[in-house]
């Protein structure tokens, strides 16, 4: 009596962990969303797949979904980048507008910088720009601009984009200021007319008083930029005026800018010759040449380099080099040495395409090399003092 009781529960048991296997087997057909089969596209209807994708994430995905215009730039931008070459981008609007402000050299703003602290962004304002002018001090805390809150999260290009505008347009900014004295901090409103801001891309004084160097012109170069060449041209006949007789043009951390213009700022140092060649992939060549005249001929010169030093310094320095115009002193520079289109699309967006390649004007390739400095200076030296020693051999050798 007691097995048939045994084998009865366990019979009971094993009916009830069917049961269990066949609910759990039973619930994805009972419960589960119909599975959607895509016939398969033929490579020229890529496109049908591309909606198809874009119709299940809506209809599927569960979270917060980006709007069309971030999907649209999220599409674009992956499939630039299945091209595989880093000099081959897409820019969204507002960055690309950052990028323009800086190759022009000038901007629509209100003559402020931004710190970032713990508390949030502060405001520096320069003196006699509209910011100041308009009553804001040092040290004011940024809260809104036209209505829009700031962050300590966000990134200054964020609050930048939101600052700059057309000169002569206004923006209100709302900002938060703690008296010297110590006191309760009070909420400000100030409403500034944005003025042309202009961006230096080039620093230049004599070196300094020792009687050794003091005819020794240096030029501090961070970006070519619209302004470069007409700044170049400022500088040489400042720096001449003062007594400048040789001269350091400082590449240092410059990544590059606008072609032309580098082309143009070498040109100022060469009388004659090849500046650069233009290598496209269809085999054709163009090559840039000087025209006669120079800033300050046969004045001795050194170019400092590093691995910062990209793409258009590149080509600069390469030119002066390859002509015997300019030693290089300091590092290997960066090897960037590809031509770029910059297209603006309508949105003011832009794609850039690596359509070309440069080539020094003996034909030496920039791309994934970079150009190898005549005096290497180690890692925490100073470069300057090897470019001092290395100006009356650049005399020398023009002799």
């Amino acid at each position: 009596m007691a097995g048939r009781r045994i084998l009865a529960a366990l019979a009971a048991m094993f009916m009830v962990v069917l049961a269990l296997i066949a609910g759990y087997a039973a619930y994805p057909l009972i419960h589960a969303q119909p599975v959607t089969v895509l016939a398969p596209q033929p490579a020229a209807d890529a496109m049908a797949n591309y909606w198809q994708v874009w119709s299940l994430l809506d209809r599927d995905f569960y979270g917060t979904k980006p709007d069309d215009v971030q999907r649209t730039y999220g599409a674009i931008a992956g499939m630039v980048q299945r091209f595989g070459d880093p000099y081959t981008y897409f820019v969204e609007p507002q960055p690309r507008e950052l990028e323009r402000d800086q190759l022009a050299g000038k901007f629509g703003g209100i003559g402020a910088t931004l710190e970032q602290t713990a508390a949030g962004w502060l405001l520096h304002p320069l003196p006699a720009q509209p910011a100041a002018q308009a009553g804001i001090l040092a040290g004011d805390r940024l809260l809104e601009v036209d209505g829009a809150s700031i962050t300590a999260t966000m990134s200054s290009e964020e609050i930048v984009v939101l600052v700059r505008g057309e000169p002569g347009s206004q923006v209100t900014l709302l900002v938060e200021r703690t008296p010297a004295s110590g006191g309760a901090a009070e909420t400000l409103t100030f409403t500034v007319t944005r003025a042309e801001i202009e961006t230096p891309s080039i620093e230049w004084r004599l070196l300094d008083e020792n009687p050794q160097t003091a005819d020794v012109g240096y030029l501090r170069h961070t970006i070519f930029s619209e302004r470069s060449a007409a700044e170049m041209r400022q500088a040489i006949e400042e720096l001449q005026a003062a007594g400048a007789t040789r001269y350091i043009w400082d590449l240092r951390g410059n990544p590059g800018g606008l072609l032309n213009i580098a082309v143009e700022m070498a040109d100022l140092w060469l009388d004659e010759g090849v500046i650069l060649i233009e290598a496209k992939a269809d085999g054709t060549r163009k090559e840039f040449t000087a025209t006669p005249g120079q800033l300050a001929a046969n004045a001795p010169l050194v170019l400092v380099v590093d691995g910062g030093s990209a793409s258009a310094s590149e080509i600069v320095a390469g030119a002066l080099h390859d002509h015997d115009r300019a030693r290089l002193i300091g590092s290997q520079t960066f090897g960037k040495g590809s031509v770029q289109l910059i297209h603006e699309l309508g949105d003011s967006s832009s794609l850039h395409v690596t359509n070309a390649e440069w080539l020094t004007p003996t034909g030496r390739q920039i791309s994934g090399q970079g150009l190898t400095p005549d005096v290497p200076v180690a890692e925490g030296d100073d470069p300057l003092a090897a470019a001092i020693a290395a100006l009356p051999l650049v005399q020398e050798a023009r002799k």
